[in-house]
Parts: structure tokens; sequence; C-alpha cells
């Protein structure tokens, strides 16, 4: 960022060219002295220049140029020259310079003409969301990114430098706003952050203009380091070229811009942590890493290079902190804290629930458990049972004589000696580990004694012995892996056994389910024999490494003939260990990942199905552990596959938990890789799952279930009378029933939002048949919206949504009236608020200024009902309301954009003509102006309500005076709803005989008073039918207008007649002149009568002119006063527009 002594520096040649702009604004163009060329050469010699070297020039060369040239007949293509040379590469100050120059040659046509397409440049679109089809397409998009920035680079500096000098004839606060617009633009939707750079640019030349000083926090470790401090104080013939509001604004956006950009670089950073975990476990799983997924990755790689570097720069330049970005061991820390110590390790178990067992569930616990017993579905004889005196090594007894030869006392003392020294090894390991056990547990032998007999027959000696070296990490060519050489041998199969072995051999690879794989497993006991047996252990040893998913039903192949066929299992396990110790011989060697995987996990299927004991696989483990560092995948794998069996199984649970202690802190000592530490977090916890709370499950009755299955699944709009009559049909009376149909009429939230109003129209029509149960929904829905705004939980907002949308369509289906609508909104604006609405600078605690979600609400209920305010005094509620929400919204903080466009478009579909008001200073001004015409409009609205919704009479506004205050626009919701509100009289007995009586007699009195009415009705239409002429309503003023004046002009002659006439005046008090008319042959006559005053048809005659005078002064008020609004708002139109008006003096 720009520092202050950068700042000062350049304010001298700022202040210089601010004072030559704004001395041209008011004056004249000027003139140079002596004669002005105006050839066409000259000016386009000067054309080309401005094209190409405007940012280079030099700057008195082309002022020698201007100053010798008439110019005005080229002004627009000056223009276009500076504006195609400004995106040039170079000095923008030299074009500033010259385009200074210029204004005061060609003022103030120039400035103007400039500026607006200098700025079209800024606000070019980017293709920064455009979606990449192909390679090319995105190289072409980073070319097209990159010409872009370079163009606009040197034009946001000329901009920002023209806005410091004043070349807006407005003055220096709009051009900072515009420029501020274009760094906005820039801002906004550039969710790839292409535009980084440009706005790095911009702070590093103007931050300092345009942000003002950092804050004193940021420059403390700049001042500590040695490094040159900032001085924030300018000198006094120093002063602020862009306004201290206008600066505020401007950092305030760039630190949301940093706080934004930040928050993606983390995103982003952990999404490349996580993908480079997952090209890990894809390498291990397929032995290679796919392309498309190696290109996504550099890809997002160079993204995150990108935007740390420009997120470092914006940091440093605004004087902030930088975020602090996680790493590969921050996140694996986060998954290392269940296991501190060796006391905080327990195996969570759950006797009673399979879910904390051996197995997940019970579908696993019986394809482990369940097998098949040959010998109810085989002939013993083929099983060998028959011949277990004669063959020991092919029948049952086999095993019985195997585990009388293990009483010997020799190989007993071998094993337990074995056993002995892997224990012995264990508890030093543990205590180098500093995890000294306690004594109690110190003493494995008898915690972890695994019976003789339970031992493996000759994997784990073999093993034990096996020394291992180590290799350097030379990448050998495969050797061949050792096998039972017995085994390929001639077999001596006849040909049709030897068929059917092959087929079953073809058919095993495709059985993926259980039944499958017992019916083989039948199938080979009909075809047992040793040769048999012999092929099956070589073909189930050569499984492909590829081919993991057979390994589990491969193991119950096994495991269901290894009960009465032992040598199979024995010869499979020697198989998995020759091949285990020749992959720890070969453990550098990366190409036999994918085989080190299959035996792992084959490993573990035997393992849990017994077929390898459980100290067999003990061994391995610890085999493993030993060689920590190289073995990680397998420890892994294993775990995975059956650490699960091992710390839950009887015999194996003490031993197995010291060993997953031991792999914890080897784990937490080493220095391993992202990959590593997420393998052996997750065989940890897939062996010792954390606990879950089980999650409550509600049982309802049968009659419950079928409401809730007719609210949530059968309602919708072609079911709704189906839905009717079945809830009619319910026991309503049943306080039970009747408390679950309430709540489920009460909980919106819980049927799909679409359906809200057809749950109206059902309270609607349940109403008629059952009317206490829509007050009570009314009630609670008004009661749950109250219950929202004071807790104002986060999670509620839904169920709130969904809440206020049902209260719109109750209104819809005319369950509840527009008071409570009204009522409603009004308490949306003010609940919550000392003063009955929300004051700037005054907080309320469960009504933020940066809480938006009242407005959701109102704006939600305004989308469902409130199209139906459209005349009378509602619409005048309406209007007073919007004005309301906005000045309410002017009270909070600045509104996001998703609440913004929701306003919008509800106040754009309610008042499309209605002008929007975006700061509180004009909101207030609004309400003023509310508050002052409201005495004026209170006259006629007695006269507009009378056509509003039928019969229904609304109530006149209550503002009467000026003096009323902003609570009483809200009081005028209250005040009409109590005319609008049925009201339920309590009567007693006699009270209702009484009225019973009145009622008989005025009905009698009405039926007497009625006929005479029709009688005179007729009467009356008789005689107008006989004595009313169509030309009598026009003759009459005609004779009368000329008698007048011929009465008037004699009265003018007779000057000496003074007393005649004032006794003839004396005469016609106390009377009424009319004028009869009469007609004699063709001629018509009149003649004068006086009437007296008190008689019936003079007195009718004078209401009647008294109530039409009247009549008429009321339409004349009403028209005078329309116009007056309609000017009225014809001005507010007009000054919303920004045209000044100027009045003329009458």
């Amino acid at each position: 960022m720009s520092t202050t002594a950068e700042y000062v520096a350049k304010f001298p040649r700022r202040k210089k060219l601010l004072e030559t702009v704004e001395k041209y604004w008011l004056d004249e163009a000027r003139t140079p002295s002596g004669s002005l060329d105006s050839s066409l050469k000259k000016h386009t010699t000067l054309l080309n220049k401005l094209k190409s070297s405007i940012l280079v020039g030099p700057v008195e060369t082309f002022i020698k140029e201007i100053d010798g040239l008439t110019l005005t007949k080229y002004l627009e293509e000056i223009v276009a020259a500076c504006v195609e040379g400004s995106s040039k590469k170079g000095d923008p100050e030299i074009a500033v310079d010259i385009i200074v120059h210029l204004h005061s040659r060609l003022t103030p046509d120039f400035l103007p003409l400039l500026i607006q397409p200098l700025l079209s440049i800024l606000s070019t679109s980017t293709s920064t969301n455009a979606v990449v089809i192909n390679k090319d397409a995105e190289k072409d998009k980073e070319k097209e990114d990159k010409e872009r920035l370079s163009r606009q680079r040197p034009v946001l500096r000329i901009l920002a430098e023209l806005a410091m000098i004043g070349c807006w004839a407005e003055g220096s606060t709009k051009g900072a706003s515009e420029v501020g617009k274009a760094l906005k633009g820039f801002m906004t939707g550039d969710t790839q952050y292409t535009n980084l750079p440009l706005l790095t640019t911009f702070l590093k030349y103007f931050g300092r203009a345009y942000l003002g000083p950092n804050a004193p926090s940021a420059k403390i470790g700049q001042v500590n380091g040695g490094e040159s401090s900032d001085v924030d104080h300018l000198p006094e013939n120093t002063t602020e070229m862009i306004p201290v509001e206008v600066q505020k604004k401007m950092r305030e956006l760039f630190e949301g811009y940093f706080n934004a950009a930040s928050k993606t670089l983390v995103k982003g950073q952990i999404k490349l942590l996580e993908q480079d975990r997952r090209n890990h476990e894809a390498y291990i799983k397929s032995g290679e890493i796919f392309e498309d997924r190696q290109q996504a990755y550099e890809k997002m790689i160079k993204a995150v290079e990108r935007l740390t570097t420009g997120v470092q720069s914006l940091a440093d330049l605004l004087g902030l902190k930088a975020p602090i970005l996680p790493t590969a061991a921050s996140l694996s820390k986060s998954g290392l804290q269940i296991v501190e110590s060796a006391s905080s390790f327990t195996v969570r178990e759950d006797v009673g629930s399979i879910s904390g067992g051996i197995w997940d569930d019970e579908e696993e616990r019986r394809f482990y458990e369940d097998l098949v017993d040959l010998k109810e579905v085989v002939p013993s004889g083929l099983l060998g049972i028959k011949e277990s005196n004669k063959q020991n090594d092919e029948s049952v007894s086999d095993i019985n004589e195997n585990e009388a030869s293990r009483g010997n006392d020799d190989d007993v003392e071998k094993k337990l000696a074995e056993q002995k020294a892997d224990e012995e090894d264990l508890q030093r390991q543990l205590e180098q580990m500093e995890l000294q056990p306690d004594k109690s547990e110190s003493e494995l032998a008898s915690a972890v004694t695994i019976e003789a007999q339970d031992m493996s027959r000759t994997g784990s000696a073999s093993t034990a012995g096996e020394p291992i070296t180590q290799e350097q990490p030379v990448v050998e060519e495969e050797e061949d892996i050792p096998v039972d050489t017995s085994a390929t041998e001639d077999d001596g199969l006849q040909s049709g056994p030897a068929a059917r072995l092959t087929a079953l051999f073809a058919a095993l690879p495709e059985a993926n389910n259980r039944e499958v794989v017992d019916k083989l497993a039948v199938e080979f006991a009909f075809l047992n024999s040793k040769a048999a047996r012999k092929r099956l252990v070589k073909f189930i040893g050569e499984v492909p490494k590829q081919r993991t998913d057979l390994l589990p039903h491969y193991a119950r192949f096994v495991a269901t003939l290894d009960r009465y066929m032992p040598d199979i299992g024995t010869g499979l396990l020697q198989i998995l260990d020759e091949e285990m110790r020749y992959l720890q011989r070969k453990r550098l060697v990366r190409e036999l990942d994918s085989l080190r995987l299959k035996n792992a996990r084959f490993y573990g299927e035997l393992a849990k199905f017994k077929v390898a004991k459980p100290y067999t696989i003990l061994h391995v483990l610890k085999v493993y552990l030993d060689e920590f560092k190289f073995n990680i995948e397998n420890i892994a794998n294993l775990l995975e596959n059956c650490g699960r069996f091992l710390l839950r199984f009887e015999g194996t649970k003490e031993t197995a938990k010291k060993m997953v202690e031991l792999m914890r802190r080897k784990q937490g000592t080493s220095h391993l890789d992202q990959r590593h530490q997420v393998m052996l977090e997750n065989a940890f916890y897939m062996c010792n799952p954390p606990e879950r709370v089980a999650r409550e499950i509600i049982t309802l009755s049968p009659m419950q279930s079928f409401i809730q299955h007719l609210l949530h699944d059968i309602l919708m709009k072609r079911t709704l009378d189906k839905v009717l009559k079945l809830m009619r049909k319910l026991h309503w009376e049943d306080s039970e029933t009747y408390d679950f149909i309430l709540t489920s009429f009460t909980s919106p939230n819980d049927i799909k939002f679409g359906n809200i109003p057809y749950l109206a129209a059902l309270v609607y029509d349940l109403q008629r048949y059952h009317p206490e149960f829509s007050i009570s929904v009314v009630d609670q829905v008004m009661e749950d919206i109250r219950i929202g705004m004071e807790e104002n939980i986060f999670k509620h907002n839904q169920r709130r949504i969904a809440t206020v949308r049902y209260l719109g369509e109750l209104y819809m289906y005319r369950v509840v009236g527009a008071g409570v609508i009204f009522e409603t909104l009004w308490s949306l604006l003010s609940f919550g608020h000392a003063d009955a609405f929300p004051i700037p600078g005054r907080e309320s605690p469960i009504d933020a200024v940066d809480d938006f979600f009242r407005v959701r609400l109102a704006c939600t209920l305004l989308d469902t009902c409130g199209a139906c305010f459209d005349k009378g005094s509602q619409a005048r509620k309406l209007d007073h309301y919007l004005v309301m929400l906005q000045l309410y919204i002017a009270c909070k903080a600045e509104l996001p954009m998703d609440v913004d466009f929701m306003l919008t478009d509800t106040l754009d579909t309610l008042r499309p003509k209605m002008p929007h008001l975006k700061t509180f200073n004009e909101a207030a001004a609004k309400v003023d102006e509310i508050l002052a015409l409201g005495a004026g409009e209170n006259d006629d609205s007695a006269s507009e309500d009378g056509s509003e919704e039928g019969d229904r009479a609304m109530p006149e506004d209550p503002v009467e005076s000026n003096e009323v205050d902003v609570g009483s626009l809200a009081n005028e919701a209250e005040n009409d709803d109590e005319e609008e509100d049925n009201v339920v009289l309590i009567k007693s007995k006699q009270d209702e005989h009484k009225n019973t009586e009145m009622d008989e007699e005025a009905q009698s009195e009405f039926d007497r008073e009625f006929a005479k009415l029709l009688a005179d009705t007729t009467d009356s239409r008789r005689d107008q039918r006989k004595n009313a002429p169509p030309v009598f309503d026009t003759a009459v003023p005609l004779f009368r207008k000329k008698q007048e004046e011929t009465q008037q002009s004699q009265s003018n002659k007779s000057v000496n007649g003074k007393t005649s006439n004032n006794q003839s005046k004396d005469n016609n008090e106390g009377k009424m002149q009319f004028m009869l008319l009469s007609k004699k042959g063709n001629r018509q006559q009149i003649r004068s009568l006086d009437i007296p005053i008190d008689s019936t048809i003079a007195m009718n005659s004078r209401s009647n002119q008294a109530q039409s005078k009247a009549e008429q002064e009321q339409l004349k008020r009403l028209v005078l006063q329309n116009e007056r609004r309609l000017e009225r708002a014809e001005v507010q139109d007009i000054e919303t527009r920004g045209v000044r008006l100027r009045y003329l003096p009458s």
C-alpha cells in the first residue's frame, strides 16, 4: 500500500492539476497565442501519437503540438484516440498530464466524453465463471483474462488519478464513487479471483489516497521490525484529496473482499489436502493415478498458489493479518484427540447391542458365523469320517489326533516359549514408548494366554523365526513367490471329476453371495479327494491381486470345508505366510503394494472365520509393528479388516488392545505424511468406532400414523376433497386424537412447502364442523410466530418461514381477517424494541442490526397475501407499512444481496410504481410526508371504504393530525381490527325472551312500512308517466332566465320608483317565487307565483337546492384534492429521477 510519504510527495503535483481542472471548469477554453494550424495532416499525426504513446510521452512534446492546433473540429476523434491509447503499457501519470492539458483547450465537453468510455473498459464482463469445456478453451480463457487485465490496469490508474484531481463535473466525491463502483464490479461474481492482481495494483498506488491511513495496530510489526514506518499525520499544507466518508467505504469494501478471499483460500487449501489424500488412496487401490485426476490436482495447486500470493499481497497492503493455512499435520492432529494416553484407550462395546459387538450388524454376523454343516448334506464317506482310523491326514479324526499330539511336552513348551518371547518384546516396546502399564496389566501371560491348541499349526513358527533385513530402496524385478510344488504334480484325477472341478473353479470367481458360495462348497465336497484339495489350495492361493472383493467369499468357502478338510486351511495359511515373508523382504518395492493389500485382507478374512487362529493374526500384526515405518499400509489394511474382531474376541482383546496402543504411540512420535496419517486414523476408528447417540424413534399409534399419512403423503390439490372426508370421519371426541390432529395442523414445516395452501384449505373446510378447532389452529400459529421472535434460534428459521406462509394462506382462505395479517406484519417490525420501533444505534437482544430474518418473514407473508390489499383503506395501510418496512431496514446494517433481491421482488410485485427508499433520511422523510398528508386524506376515506370488499365496512384512517408520531401507523391496524372482528355476546334467557318479543314487533312494523313503500312507489311511477314531458327540464330555465333579465332591466330603468319597489319587496317577504308554465295554443306562457315559505312544496324545494349545492361542493372538493394529489405524485416522480425543477414566478 502506498505510504503517507509517497502521498505527500505526489500531493503538490496533484494539487496543481486539481487547480487547473477546476479553473477551466469555470472559465472558457484556453486559446494559445499565435496562429493555430487546422490542417488534417497535423491533426492526424497528433491522433496517431495519442493512440500509440499517450502513456509514453514526453509530455512537453505533446503539449507543444496541442498548442499549435485548433483541435475543436476533431473532438470526438481526440477522445477515441485517448481511450485507445490509455489501454497500452506505460506511465498513467503522463497520460493524466496530457488529458488535463486537452481539458484546458476543449473544456467543458472533453472530459465528460472521455470518462464514460474509460469506465466502460473497466465494466467489461469477465469470463471467470465460464464453463471450461476442454483444455484448449481453458487456455483461451486464461489468455483472454491476461489481455483484459493488461488493458484495464492502466485505465484504472488513469481514472483513479482523474477522480482525485476533480475531472468529474460533480466533484471528487462523484469521481471516487465511480471508481468504487468499478472496483466493486471487479469483486462481485469473481469466484476464481481472477481480478485480484488488478485490485492489488490499485492498492499499491492509491491505497493511502482512497483508503486512508492503516490502523495503528497494523503498523506495530513494521515499526518494531525496523522497516519503514508510515506517518499517518499529514503536514499542514497537505490535505486529503478523497473525502473521509468515501475512504471509509472503500476500506470496508476491500476488507470484506479480503475476508472472503481468506475464507476461500482456507477452504481451497483443505480441499487440496483432501484431494491429495484421495489421490494417494486411489494409488493404493489401483497402483496409478489417472490423468484426469492428476490434471485436476495440478490445476487446484496452481489456483491455491495464485490465491495465496494474492491474499498475502492484500494483507500486506491493507495492514491486516494473513490467514493461517491448514497443513496436513494440523488436520491430522484433529483426528488424534481420542487416544491421548494409555488409560484413555477403551474398547467401546455393548453386550446387548450388535453395533457395539464384534459385528456391525446381524447380516454380517450371519455371514461369518452361520456356516453350512457339510455332514448334513454330504454323505459321511465322502468327508472321510469312516476312514478316520486309516487316513488321519484326510479325515476328521486327524483333528483329534493332532490335538492329542499337541499334548507332547516338547511341542507345548516350544510354542509357549515363542508366545512368551512375543509378549516380552511387546512389553519392551511399550516401555520404550513411555507407556508403562500397571502391574496387573504387565502380566500379559495371564491376561492374553492363548491355549496351545488354538495356536497356528505352522505359520506362526515359520514367521516368527524369519529374520528381516533392511534393503536399499532399489526397485527389483519381481521374484517368483514360492508355493507348494507338490500341488503342481499330476493329480491323477479322472477326466469326469477333473472337468467338474474345472467348472467349479470357473464358477467360484462369480460367486458373489452367501448362497452361491455354500452351494459350491457342497459341490466340492462331493468331489473330495487329496488331489482335488491340492488343486483347490493352489487355485485360491493364486487369487488375482486386483480382486479383493472375492476374499470374503473365498474365506467362507474355505471355512465351510475346513471343518472336515483341515489341510485346505493349513495349506492356504502356508501360502499366505510365505507370501507375507517375501513381501517383508521386498517391502521397499512399491509395485507390490496391491499384493500386500490382498495378503493383509486375506489374513483378516480368514481370522474372522477362525480359519487362521487369532494368535497367528496377532503375530502378523506384531511383525508389522516391528517395522512400523515400512508397514503402515499393511497395519491399516489389517486393522480395517479384522481389528474390530481382534479387540472384541475374548482370546485376543487384551493383547490386541496393547498392540493398538503401541501403534498410536508410534503414530504420534513419527513424522508421517498426510496419507499415512489418514490411513491409520481410519483404521483406528474402523476397529474402535466412536460412540453414537441412538436416535429416538417415536412410536405412533395406528390412528396417528393414518393422520400423518393423510397429511404427508395423500394431501394434494386433486385429493383435497377426499382428505377432507376422511378427516371428518376421525374420532374428534377422543382427546388424544384431537391433540394429534391439532399438532399436525400447526406444524406446517413437517409437510411439503408447496402443500401448505392445501393444509390451510382443510382448516377452512373443517371450521364449519369444528369451529373451535380452527380457532385453536390460528391461536397456535400466532403463538409460534411470537415464540420464534422471542427465541430467534437459527435452526428454527425454516419452521418460522413455513409458519408465516401458513398464516398468509389462512387469510387467503378467509380463516383469519386482514387485521391479523397487519398485526403480525407490524409485530415483525416492533417486537422486542423499547420504543415499539428500532432506532439507529440502539441494540435489541432479540433483533440485532445484522439480523435480517424478520425481513424474510415479512416478505414471505406479503408474497403470500399482500396482493389482496390493493384498494381502499387496506391499500393505504399496506402503503404505510411498506414505507415503515423500508425505514426498519434502513435502521439495520447493510442489506445482504439475497435479502435485497427478495425485498425488491416483493415491492415490485405489490407496488411497482412505489420508489425504493435506500437511506434512512429518505425513509424518514417519506414517513413525515405520510403523517402530514394523513389529515387531508382522512375526510374522503369514508367514500372509498364503501366500495371495498362488498358489504364489509372498513374504518377510517386513524391519522388525524400532524402531531401523530410513528407509532400511530402501527395503531392504525389495531384500530381497524376492532371494527373488523366479529363481536360475540353472551346473553341470558330473559334477554333472549325480550329480544324475541322485540323482534316480532319490529318484524310486524317492517311489514307495514314495506307495504306502504310499495304503494307509494306505484303511485309515483304512474304520475311520472302522465305528467313528466321530456322538454320540461330544458324549457323552464330558459324562460325563467329571460324573465329575470326583463325584470332586471325594468328595475334599472325605474330610477324614481324606489318607494314602490321597497313596498313590493316587503310584500314578498315570507314567500318563495315559483314560475308556472302554461300553454295556450302553440304559445307558452310563464306566470310568477308566490308560495309561502312554510308550505310543503317550498320546504322540499329549498332542501333539494341545499342538498344539490352540498353535493356540488363535495364533488368540487374531491376533484381539487385529487388534482393536488396527482400533482404531488408527479413532482415526486420527477424529483426521484434526478430532474431539477425551476418554478417561474406567477
